[in-house]
């Protein structure tokens, strides 16, 4: 038994049980974390493509959100006659629907 034994692939199958117990202790983190069931439901539910166009477009919102806060000063935004406090406005009107 002493000959023919493999320790080449003794480690590979070690390796891939350590593996194999790390994804599964993983995933039941993540999903003691999410909820029971939850996990489940965010990585094999199907959305429809109009759900992934809004969350697209919220994330261009919050992109030019963070642009405008970059140009301009606070003083700037809580002055309402300000360019600066109607773009802000019409940001977060387009992000709230």
């Amino acid at each position: 038994m002493i000959s023919i034994f493999s320790w080449h692939r003794f480690a590979a199958i070690q390796l891939w049980i350590l593996v194999l117990f790390l994804i599964y202790v993983t995933a039941s983190e993540l999903n003691h974390l999410f909820g029971d069931g939850e996990l489940r439901r965010v990585l094999f539910t199907h959305r429809p493509s109009e759900l992934q166009l809004n969350r697209r477009e919220r994330i261009r919102e919050l992109a030019r959100l963070s642009r405008l806060a970059d140009a301009h000063s606070v003083d700037e935004f809580r002055d309402p006659t300000s360019t600066a406090h109607r773009e802000l406005v019409e940001i977060v009107q387009r992000l709230a629907r």
